[in-house]
């Protein structure tokens, strides 16, 4: 009698769990977006965005604007409980004094010669004045009452390689590394390789692939990168990074080792329009990032003018999601459509996601 009863309690408990775990609602994707700092808007206008953000969900907003603008928007966030990070460009620095600024492998300078666009202005990231100035750019954000982050973007160097994609519109084709498109070379970077290896890297036999001075100078930006969130989390702020797509593209594309970086979130930007891939690519992708960094927040960035359909925007998200993706973050808000909107409420809303 014991034991049937004992059966019976089993029985029950598992059709119970079975029951639970049929009904439970799943976590609806957490969703970011990027905008530009709009200082031409009255608060009003940012009321009205906030509140639509809000009403869709979106409850995190990665701005780039001046101290000024971020100061007069917040509480206007704060009303609808959007967490606003400061979007800051890193490592390209329009204002950088011409001496930091990076050098490719023909002793270029980006100060006399440029890279894809005028507005690459890379610095060098060995340098300890460089160092200082990023610290310092991110103190001054910190001290943003109610910011709830610091947004990192251009943290890498100069492309080395293009999106295949994108490459066409400056009449390339990227098959090997091209010297005027290797960035690293600054005078004293190679300086500190030397002092550390004994060979300056131009006396390499494989300079373009050596893999101690292709590590070295990764590290340089993870250096930077790791001296960051003592600073913001003192303040109780998160410290986080817009990324290449997944790791090892990062290293390979832009010098990149964000695997190695101490973050509270990552964001790879999964523009796949950028390398004639589809809506699944996205999830593949996404699936390397979490094996990569397991139980690390990963919200999958995209580019929302490269998606024109309902049905492509939605499967796009749902293959993020699907393959392990902590939330979803729109480049940028500003580029949403109706139907954008239609279906990132149809996604907030629906417990079957």
């Amino acid at each position: 009698m014991a034991r049937r009863k004992v059966g019976i309690f089993i029985l029950m408990g598992i059709c119970i769990l079975l029951w639970s775990c049929g009904n439970q609602k799943k976590e609806s994707p957490k969703l970011w977006a990027w905008s530009h700092a709009h200082t031409n808007y009255s608060d009003h206008q940012w009321d009205s965005l906030f509140a639509k953000m809000a009403d869709h969900r979106i409850y995190g907003l990665l701005l780039s604007a001046d101290s000024a603008t971020l100061i007069r928007v917040i509480p206007l966030s704060e009303k609808h409980h959007i967490d606003v990070h400061a979007w800051m460009w890193a490592m390209n620095r329009g204002e950088a004094p011409k001496d930091w600024l990076s050098v490719n492998a023909l002793g270029q300078s980006l100060a006399d010669k440029k890279a894809y666009v005028d507005y690459y202005k890379f610095m060098c990231p060995a340098l300890p004045e460089v160092r200082e100035y990023i610290k310092s750019k991110v103190r001054g954000l910190t001290q943003i009452e109610g910011l709830k982050g610091v947004h990192l973007d251009y943290i890498r160097y100069v492309d080395v390689f293009l999106p295949v994609g994108l490459q066409p519109n400056y009449g390339l084709k990227q098959d090997s590394i091209m010297p005027q498109f290797d960035y690293g070379y600054h005078p004293f970077m190679r300086e500190n390789f030397k002092q550390k290896f004994g060979k300056n890297p131009y006396d390499l036999p494989d300079m373009y692939t050596n893999p101690d001075w292709l590590q070295f100078r990764l590290d340089q930006v993870t250096e930077v990168v790791n001296s960051l969130p003592e600073i913001t989390h003192a303040k109780n702020m998160e410290l986080t990074a817009a990324v290449f797509p997944e790791p090892e593209m990062s290293v390979r594309m832009v010098r990149q080792e964000w695997s190695k970086w101490n973050l509270d979130a990552y964001f790879p930007m999964v523009y796949y329009n950028f390398y004639n891939e589809g809506p699944d690519w996205v999830g593949e992708t996404i699936s390397k990032c979490v094996k990569k960094l397991p139980g690390r927040k990963i919200y999958c960035g995209l580019y929302v003018p490269g998606i024109p359909t309902e049905e492509e925007f939605k499967r796009t998200i749902n293959s993020a999601m699907e393959n392990g993706a902590s939330g979803i973050a729109l480049f940028e808000i500003g580029s949403l459509k109706e139907f954008h909107w239609k279906i990132l409420r149809e996604i907030a809303f629906d417990s079957t996601q």
